[in-house]
């Protein structure tokens, strides 16, 4: 989401807004496995436009937020027991492949929101499909573990720099 789209103060809490963003990722998911299932519905056009916002603008931005700031604190706070190393080195992974499934999914989704149909539609489809289905997993990874070792483990001043280096990097400013 663009700095219009988010006030200052959401960042006060990065580990909710970040929850908060898997729900928008879920929400992404939903209307990608609508269009999957019908590229013909009356709602087509608008949903692979709310699919394209997504890909090229929240996830990176998400995505850098973990790998840039969430992450690298995660591994400065967490305990050997957490066991959590070899969890970020299969997201890590999983954010790269990330990149190359959105690579293969926006031209055709970038013809559905100009109201034409992809060339391939089995291949778009099959796409669409599989890449919902590994968000789906990732994002419940995240939340099942990455989120509450960082409600656990990072102290206030943790957050306060985490929000702000989110906040800055969509364009914002923490009050103080």
């Amino acid at each position: 989401m663009s700095a219009d789209r988010h006030h200052p103060e959401v960042f006060r809490h990065p580990p909710e807004f970040i929850f908060a963003e898997h729900g928008r990722q879920r929400i992404a998911c939903v209307a990608l496995e609508r269009l999957a299932d019908d590229l013909g519905a009356d709602d087509a056009t608008e949903n692979a436009g709310y699919i394209l916002d997504h890909l090229e603008v929240d996830l990176p931005l998400h995505i850098a937020d973990e790998e840039k700031d969430l992450f690298p604190l995660l591994k400065k706070r967490c305990l050997a027991d957490d066991r959590i190393e070899e969890m970020l080195v299969l997201l890590h992974v999983e954010h790269q492949e990330d990149d190359a499934n959105c690579g293969a999914l926006l031209a055709p989704l970038r013809g559905i929101a100009g109201g034409s149909r992809p060339t391939d539609e089995a291949a778009f489809t099959a796409r669409a499909r599989a890449f919902d289905s590994f968000q789906r997993r990732h994002l419940g990874w995240e939340n099942g573990t990455i989120l509450p070792l960082a409600e656990y483990r990072l102290s206030d001043e943790d957050n306060a720099a985490l929000g702000a280096s989110m906040a800055m990097r969509r364009g914002l400013t923490l009050p103080d």
